[in-house]
């Protein structure tokens, strides 16, 4: 089993050199460090985990809160950040919420518990201002939502101009007669897509045809298509807040003999890779989950770990033209 003096030696640096090497804290020259690299691959060294820990005051372990874990959005996110993280040499505990508040608590307080450096939360029920009571106790890093105090620990998405150009894809498709099933209002993300949507609308003169708010799961988007195509005078299309709502929505469509886009139109909101396969296959405005999810975890290790792991804090959404509107 090879030794760290034995990776100094090799690689012709200083014990103290391999350390800050390995464990990221402090900037070493490029060059040092490809050397230092090359030895521990050379080598197959592998550092004591438990001395590294106490030298460093640092567990070199992450929490990781999801709502759910077994979903078409929270897994992708999941495995974006755990995977970057490994890249990154460190440890990854998971905890879900289990599609609640208390259960988002419980998942906090436990790896809180266990001395986790820092948390990423991907989380639906935790409000802004818990969040940021949170990470006084431990850091938190967010993607897609804010809290205040945490301008620098997250990774934004302009959900505005992703609600802004869904409206106007429906409105350049020639429909006047407009509605929208929004998520909850409560969440930066669902409000910030719902004023988009009513950015569109006003510079093209119109108004909103019909709106209700749901709550981004399958079940909410087949309760309110069923409201919209009981309506006397319903709209000629659709854009629900996320891909979940409009599948649940096509569903309802499909039991009630409606064609899409023949009958109505419905434009979505995340592109889940099940999109694609739906019948018919969803219009949707890209959300780059995965990247996002990525990027997240690289913003961590710089700032806990003093890395320098390039990262694009800003994301804008993209347009995916399919056979549902």
């Amino acid at each position: 089993m090879s030794t760290i003096n034995q990776v100094a030696k090799l690689a012709g640096v200083s014990k103290a050199t391999v350390s800050r090497v390995l464990s990221g804290t402090t900037p070493v020259k490029e060059e040092t460090r490809g050397r230092v690299l090359n030895a521990v691959k050379s080598l197959s060294y592998s550092p004591n985990q438990a001395a590294r820990s106490l030298a460093s005051n640092k567990s070199y372990t992450i929490g990781l809160v999801t709502s759910n874990i077994d979903t078409a959005y929270y897994g992708p996110a999941a495995s974006g950040v755990e995977r970057a993280l490994r890249g990154g040499d460190r440890h990854v505990i998971i905890a879900c919420g289990n599609g609640s508040l208390e259960g988002e608590r419980e998942a906090v307080d436990f790896l809180i518990k266990r001395q986790v450096d820092a948390l990423v939360l991907i989380t639906n029920f935790l409000l802004e201002e818990e969040i940021a009571q949170i990470n006084l106790r431990c850091p938190v890093f967010v993607l897609n939502q804010t809290f205040p105090g945490g301008d620098d620990h997250h990774i934004s998405f302009d959900n505005f101009a992703g609600g802004e150009m869904a409206t106007q894809y429906l409105i350049d498709k020639g429909h006047r007669k407009i509605a929208t099933v929004t998520g909850p209002l409560w969440k930066y993300d669902a409000y910030q897509r719902y004023l988009g949507c009513q950015k569109a609308l006003e510079k093209a003169g119109l108004d909103l045809h019909f709106q209700a708010e749901g709550n981004f799961s399958v079940e909410s988007g087949m309760s309110h298509m069923r409201s919209i195509l009981a309506l006397e005078n319903r709209p000629s299309a659709i854009f629900f807040a996320n891909d979940l709502m409009a599948m649940g929505a096509l569903h309802v469509c499909a039991q009630q003999g409606i064609k899409a886009p023949e009958d109505v139109a419905i434009i979505g909101f995340d592109d889940l890779d099940m999109s694609q396969y739906y019948s018919p296959s969803i219009t949707t405005i890209k959300l780059p989950l995965y990247e996002m999810a990525e990027a997240t975890a690289y913003l961590l290790l710089n700032s806990i770990y003093r890395t320098r792991f390039p990262v694009k804090n800003n994301f804008s959404p993209e347009l995916i033209p399919r056979q549902s509107a």
